[in-house]
């Protein structure tokens, strides 16, 4: 999985640095052509990001109160993110403020400080980096999903919520609703509802319910990738784009996804994967800015191909320094402080008044050690029954004390939980996937 998302990250800055762009004051040299017209797919790495993400915060979200998991995603998001937002300040009010207008407009500096909070779209403030909007989409999955641990995240919930949320948010759109459909991601519901019925496959085992389920919603993503995506990247990159490869990346988005996680890719692990997917997050936050600065200050001065080079060379070493210097360090600490204050009000757990002391009572299966030692039955052997001790009572107060404990044989427990088919309910993750949870949570 960690592969996958730089991998996906990679296309993403490949589609940038190779489209039109103010680095290259339009379409990229002529020389590139090859290269461009293939990275312009490069754009639907974003849909497979969502599907990742819909699989990787649904198995960090399992078994987690509300409190725990906003503190996650705050924690694992907004560090990062702060000095994307100040990196991205200082390229467009002090290092190379043209490459920051669009369609004439420039970001004011009250835009800048809207986009640290990472809602910027709610207000209609335009993204001081142009990679920013996939944060708001993200930020309303979370919202949703955290609505989920309220309620209760079991199997049956989440197959509910994943087959009724994207046909919500549809029917919202068609009515003339913008509001609910902007609320239910109407666009890109079906890649988040994908990746996580993907991870109920992988955390249940395999059923015709769920992978029909998953089937229904590749194919409503594809309805919105033939909609949208020819126009988009022709528009992005000036060349034609190919209906029909669009509809095999849609696609690929879900096959991909179930190819690292479902199947035996997913025991294939190693460090440089959980490297580059550690450098995944600011990578994609960081390359657009500095990547279109370097752009700008090397065109036509050396080779189209070195410049591409030193483009993508330079966002990989800042990607780094953010990681090593920002997210190791200050992640945990955000999280624990956001926890603790969202922890604060809690009431504390009610005091147990402590046992009274007493001579110790076998169970049940030391009993029948003790009969089958001194050829007594338990029933019969008076000595071995548990003697009671009385302790003062509070007027008006029953007390229980008087009365023996009751223990219970462990053959009376009812059988272990399993899933499906007898497999146990939460199967062991695999290390691709674990990576990925532990960045994610």
């Amino acid at each position: 999985m960690d592969a996958l998302r730089f991998l996906a990250a990679l296309a993403v800055v490949a589609f940038h640095l190779t489209g039109i762009n103010p680095g290259w004051e339009g379409r990229a040299p002529a020389e590139t052509d090859t290269l461009g017209r293939w990275a312009a797919y490069g754009a639907m790495g974003v849909p497979l990001f969502f599907v990742i993400s819909g699989f990787v915060v649904l198995m960090t979200a399992w078994g987690r109160d509300v409190p725990h998991f906003v503190a996650s995603r705050i924690g694992r998001l907004f560090p990062a993110y702060w000095v994307a937002v100040g990196i991205a300040a200082v390229f467009a009010f002090v290092l190379w403020p043209a490459g920051s207008v669009s369609e004439g407009v420039a970001p004011t500096k009250g835009d800048a400080l809207v986009n640290l909070t990472m809602l910027q779209g709610a207000f209609g403030v335009r993204d001081l980096d142009g990679a920013f909007w996939t944060l708001w989409t993200e930020a309303r999955f979370y919202v949703l999903v955290a609505v989920l641990v309220v309620v209760g995240i079991t199997r049956r919930r989440v197959l509910a919520f994943a087959a009724l949320w994207p046909l919500a948010g549809a029917m919202a759109q068609q009515a003339g609703q913008p509001l609910v459909a902007t609320v239910l991601i109407a666009d890109y519901s079906p890649y988040f509802a994908g990746g996580m019925l993907l991870y109920l496959l992988h955390r249940c085992g395999h059923d015709l319910l769920t992978w029909l389920l998953v089937g229904m919603q590749a194919l409503f993503a594809l309805h919105f990738a033939l909609g949208y995506y020819p126009v988009a990247l022709t528009r992005a990159t000036g060349w034609a784009t190919s209906g029909t490869l669009v509809a095999v990346v849609s696609t690929a988005c879900f096959g991909l996804v179930a190819l690292v996680t479902l199947t035996r890719v997913n025991r294939v692990g190693a460090r440089w994967m959980t490297t580059l997917g550690a450098l995944t997050y600011p990578l994609y936050l960081v390359h657009e800015k500095l990547g279109y600065f370097v752009i700008h200050l090397l065109a036509g001065r050396t080779s189209a191909w070195l410049v591409l080079a030193a483009a993508l060379a330079a966002p990989l070493a800042l990607a780094v320094l953010v990681h090593r210097a920002v997210e190791r360090p200050l992640g945990l600490r955000l999280r624990t402080a956001v926890l603790t204050a969202l922890r604060r009000d809690e009431a504390p757990e009610p005091t147990r008044a402590p046992a009274v002391a007493g001579p110790a009572v076998p169970a049940p299966a030391e009993a029948v050690a003790v009969a089958v030692a001194t050829g007594e039955t338990p029933l019969t052997t008076s000595a071995r029954r548990p003697v009671t001790h009385p302790v003062p009572m509070h007027a008006g107060s029953r007390s229980t004390a008087q009365f023996p404990a009751v223990h219970r044989s462990p053959s009376t427990r009812g059988p272990a939980a399993t899933g499906p088919v007898g497999r146990p309910a939460v199967p062991t993750t695999s290390s691709s996937a674990r990576h990925s949870a532990v960045l994610d949570s």
